[in-house]
This record gives C-alpha cells, sequence and structure tokens, in this order.
C-alpha cells in the first residue's frame, strides 16, 4: 500500500461526498478511498417525517466498528421536520478505509447529505 501524503496528492475534487435516506440499521455511509484522503466540509440531516426520529452518526477508524466508542452524535432525536447542520463532522478528515457510519430509529425518515474534497 502507498503512504498517504497528502503534500503529494495531484488533485482536489470537491463533490457531494453522500445524499441518501439513513437506514434503521448501522449502515456505512461513506469509506474513504484507497491512496486518497478526504475532508468533510459539511453535513447535515434532515428529518421528512411527521415524528421524532433518533439518529447516531460514527467515525470510524479503518479496521474499528462503528458503535458506541466513536460515536460523533448518539441518540440525537431530531424533531418532525428538523433539520440538522453536523457541526461534529465539519473539518474532519478520512484516510484511507476511514469511514462515516449512521442508523436512524426509522428508515427513508432523514435524509443525510455530506460533502468535502476528496485529494488524490
Amino acid at each position: 500500500m502507498a503512504t498517504q501524503n497528502l503534500f503529494g496528492a495531484s488533485s482536489g475534487l470537491p463533490q457531494v461526498l453522500v445524499s441518501h435516506w439513513l437506514a434503521a440499521t448501522e449502515t456505512t455511509q461513506y469509506t474513504g478511498p484507497a491512496n486518497s484522503s478526504v475532508r468533510i466540509f459539511g453535513a447535515r440531516l434532515t428529518n421528512t417525517t411527521g415524528s421524532a426520529v433518533t439518529v447516531s452518526i460514527s467515525a470510524v477508524k479503518s479496521g474499528d466498528t462503528a458503535g458506541g466508542s466513536n460515536r460523533v452524535l448518539s441518540s440525537y432525536s431530531l424533531a418532525p421536520g428538523d433539520g440538522l447542520i453536523l457541526d461534529e463532522l465539519k473539518d474532519l478528515w478520512l484516510g484511507p478505509g476511514d469511514l462515516i457510519s449512521a442508523i436512524a430509529s426509522a428508515a427513508t425518515a432523514v435524509s443525510f447529505v455530506m460533502s468535502g474534497v476528496v485529494f488524490s
């Protein structure tokens, strides 16, 4: 495996990294690609239903498993129709294999959008 070197990156591509519904099971939302570094610029949750939904988000080091030890947002109750800017993910760096994982108490109730720059 190549050594990760951000200063040696030949490109930095800003993009939407994730844009989809959260599942009711712990699910990987985004994984840092091989031989790249990713800087997350912003992330947002939006509850599109008429009921409160509980959401948890994890930032997971490559090789680890999502859960309580790496939660950046734990059992947050998102009110009906409400949105939340995830300051917990802003300016977070992901290396190869690092990942963002999430779970919601109801599937297809909460949209998750995350943007950033992939350096490779």
